[in-house]
């Protein structure tokens, strides 16, 4: 009996160690998933963020950790920017509630980061220096929901301003409303700029490859009918509107509407009809193409030819090149490298016995311009596009 007894004392000793070991028994459940996201009015560095278990501050790109499903809080010392759920790109407008780019609480919070910036130049990033960082620790909180004109005038403002300048041994100064609309509306632009390929179904089927200009936020590109055999061309109707939740308008020169949203900056789906008639239908889907993780600028253009689809150039900081082919008709995508050259202004990538680029770029508006040539099938044509620099 004295086996029995310590047998059965045993075995629940065992099955409590297995439970505790699981996570099994009170206090158990499954670890928060971490992601990483970035704080986009360009890149933010300096920013204090907290999210569940996961705090710290922005690194030089803007980066941060939150658990997944969990909102994230940023703040300079004793001000608070606000919250918002954690995903992969957070900009002000997702820390006002029904915020848009005519939203002073928006606005005025992109004024207040220009401001801070250390060299006075949001347009490369922003930087917020562990001077500032630290005398904001005394500062406390602003009322981000006054006018233009009210903020402007708001003493602490000034005082928050003045001790910027001071630490960073720079004056610093509050930048107009327009200026904070312009820099925040060419920021979400280039987040969104690139290549979109992918398909639609329903009454019709077929491929589609669209760009988004990060100038003025058309989407453009080509369309291809499996039935028909036949790519066509894609323009914009409707550009990306942010106050709209991302939607936009593209079509066919005469045939189908593409209706549509971004879900991420990295995928976009909607509704099509075809306007000639509105009865047959269907849905589309696309997801970025290209997009290496160390592209300091991204060029995107739209060839024609003997073919129709698009080039992603992703450009490191040593001007080396990726590119991402896409042609619309065969749903195919190659790769290419290049390099460029002359101080930024030309772009050359081939593909053994392939496809050999030749483009020039415009470094004061970022267009692309260029032609192709398939080595292998004797083919040539155009590209046209442009591009914008990823702070």
């Amino acid at each position: 009996m004295k086996n029995l007894s310590f047998l059965v004392v045993f075995a629940a000793v065992l099955v409590s160690g297995l439970l505790t070991g699981c996570g099994g028994g009170s206090g158990g459940g499954a670890a928060p998933v971490i992601l990483k996201g970035v704080f986009k009015d360009s890149n933010v560095q300096g920013l204090s963020y907290i999210s569940g278990g996961q705090k710290g501050v922005t690194d030089n790109k803007g980066a941060f950790k939150y658990e997944k499903n969990s909102q994230v809080a940023f703040s300079i010392g004793g001000v608070q920017l606000g919250s918002a759920l954690g995903k992969p790109i957070i900009s002000p407008l997702d820390l006002v509630s029904n915020g848009n780019l005519a939203s002073d609480a928006v606005i005025n919070r992109v004024r207040f980061l220009m401001m801070l910036d250390k060299d006075n130049k949001p347009s490369n990033g922003i930087e917020i220096s562990q001077k500032v960082q630290q005398k904001a620790k005394d500062w406390s909180a602003l009322d981000f929901a006054q006018t233009s004109s009210q903020f402007q005038a708001d003493q602490q403002v000034i005082d928050y301003t003045t001790d910027a300048s001071v630490e960073d041994a720079k004056s610093h100064r509050l930048p107009s409303k327009e200026d904070a609309v312009a820099h925040l509306k060419t920021t979400l632009l280039c987040s969104y700029a690139g290549g979109f390929t992918g398909s639609y179904s329903g009454d019709k089927s077929g491929n589609i490859a669209l760009m988004v200009d990060p100038a003025t936020g058309n989407l453009t590109g080509s369309s291809y009918d499996s039935a028909s055999q036949v790519s066509v061309d894609v323009n914009s109707k409707s550009p990306i509107d942010y106050d709209k939740g991302l939607e936009f308008v593209s079509a066919e020169d005469s045939g189908k509407e593409f209706s549509g949203k971004f879900s991420s900056t990295e995928a976009l789906s909607g509704t099509w009809k075809d306007t000639n008639t509105p009865s047959i239908k269907g849905d589309f889907v696309a997801a970025r193409l290209g997009g290496a993780s160390d592209a300091v600028y991204r060029y995107t253009a739209s060839y024609a030819g003997s073919d129709k689809g698009l080039f992603v150039f992703d450009v490191d900081a040593n001007n080396n090149v990726k590119v991402k082919v896409f042609s619309v008709s065969k749903n195919k995508v190659d790769d290419l490298t290049g390099k460029l050259t002359d101080n930024g202004k030309t772009l050359k990538a081939k593909q053994q016995n392939g496809i050999d680029i030749n483009a020039v770029v415009n470094p004061a508006d970022n267009t692309i311009l260029g032609v192709w040539t398939n080595l292998t099938a004797i083919t040539t044509g155009t590209l046209t596009g442009g591009g914008c620099k990823l702070n």
